[in-house]
C-alpha cells in the first residue's frame, strides 16, 4: 500500500507462428491433457531461481500445477536446487490454488510444510473461489492469501463483493496472513481495498504483464539512485 513491489509474479508466455502473444490459459491446459506440466513446472522453477541466483535483491513468483503441488519428485527437486542456500529460497515464493489445495489437503500441507522449511513462502492462490474452512487454513500455514480476481471485479457496483471480501480480509488478518488482491483495475477499486486493509495490490491498474523483465529496470534504478552510477 506504500507503493513498495513485494515480489514480481512470473507468468508464462507462448509466441505463436504469427509472432503473437499467448497466455497461459491458452496453452497449459493441452500441456497437462499431454502430460508434460510438471517439466513446465521445473523450467519455470530453475529460471526463477537463476535469476535469483545473479545476485539481484528481486523477490519472484511462480504458479504451480496440482499435479506438482502432490509431486514427491518435484519436492525432491526443489530441495536439492535451495538446500543450504536460504538467501536465494526467502526471494522464492510459490504460488498453489486454493482449489487444487483443497484437493488432497493432507499432500497441500506437507508441499507448503517442505518448501517453508526450506525457506521460500507459499501462497494460496484464488483465495475464496475454494471455500476454505478456517481449520484447513490453519492446517495450510501458508504465508499469504491472494484474493480471487471474481471478489475484484466490479467491486464498486457491488456491495455483495465489498461484504464478502471483508470477511476474507478478516479471516486472513486473525491468522496474521498476508493479503494479495488480484485483478485491479481501477483507481476506485484500488481506494475500496485498501480502505478494507489489503495488504498488497496487483493487476492492470499496476502494469500489465509483460515480456520484458521489470525488476532488471527496478534494480539498475536503485543501484543509480545509491552510487549515481548506472550498472
Amino acid at each position: 500500500n506504500g507503493g513498495e513491489v513485494d515480489y514480481y509474479e512470473c507468468l508464462l508466455r507462448m509466441i505463436d507462428e504469427d509472432g503473437r502473444i499467448v497466455d497461459a490459459g491458452s496453452f497449459v491446459p493441452a500441456i497437462e491433457q499431454l502430460g508434460f506440466i510438471r517439466l513446465i513446472d521445473r523450467y519455470v522453477l530453475e529460471t526463477a531461481i537463476e535469476q535469483i541466483a545473479t545476485g539481484l535483491d528481486v523477490c519472484l513468483g511462480i504458479n504451480v500445477s496440482g499435479l506438482t503441488a502432490t509431486d514427491s519428485a518435484w519436492l525432491r527437486m526443489v530441495t536439492a536446487l535451495l538446500k543450504d542456500k536460504p538467501e536465494t529460497a526467502r526471494r522464492l515464493l510459490i504460488e498453489i490454488t486454493e482449489t487444487e489445495a483443497l484437493h488432497d489437503i493432507e499432500e497441500s500441507v506437507r508441499f507448503v510444510g517442505t518448501l517453508r522449511g526450506l525457506g521460500c513462502r507459499v501462497a494460496l492462490d484464488d483465495f475464496g473461489a475454494g471455500f476454505t474452512s478456517l481449520r484447513q487454513l490453519q492446517a495450510l500455514a501458508v504465508d499469504t492469501v491472494k484474493i480471487d480476481g471474481s471478489f475484484v471485479r466490479n467491486l464498486t457496483q457491488s456491495p455483495e463483493n465489498q461484504i464478502f471480501l471483508r470477511h476474507l480480509v478478516g479471516l486472513a488478518n486473525g491468522l496474521g496472513l498476508q493479503t494479495v488482491a488480484e485483478c485491479v483495475e481501477t483507481a476506485e477499486e484500488a481506494a475500496i481495498l485498501r480502505r478494507e486493509g489489503i495488504g498488497f495490490l496487483q493487476g492492470y491498474y499496476f502494469g500489465p504483464p509483460m515480456l520484458q523483465k521489470p525488476w532488471l529496470a527496478a534494480v539498475r534504478a536503485r543501484r543509480l539512485r545509491r552510487t549515481g552510477t548506472e550498472v
